[in-house]
């Protein structure tokens, strides 16, 4: 996984690109400390470059959706397609996360 860090307006957003699995839970680490220290109005995951993503990328998802709700930050999933799509559509995890 591969992630860009991006401010747009008040919002901070991630693009992450490539495969997101359990292999890549340190660098995903970076990106929930960086929710937690944002001084954004919100947090937007943008997946549009995404090419795969496994139940453990899920599970990685909802922890950055845990970690934005304790500091207030209000967090959405964007550019789902694909595989990424299937998976998420599957988990359901958009009866916790916005998905735009």
């Amino acid at each position: 996984m591969e992630v860009n860090a991006q401010s747009s307006g008040d919002a901070l957003v991630f693009e992450l690109s490539g495969v997101l699995t359990f292999d890549d839970h340190e660098k995903f680490r970076e990106v929930t400390n960086s929710i937690v220290n944002a001084r954004a109005n919100s947090v937007e995951l943008s997946l549009s470059q995404l090419s795969m993503i496994d139940s453990a990328g899920i599970g990685m998802l909802l922890l950055a959706n845990d970690k934005a709700k304790k500091s207030g930050i209000p967090l959405s999933i964007t550019g789902v397609k694909g595989h990424v799509a299937k998976a998420v559509e599957l988990s359901k995890i958009g009866q916790l996360i916005p998905i735009r």
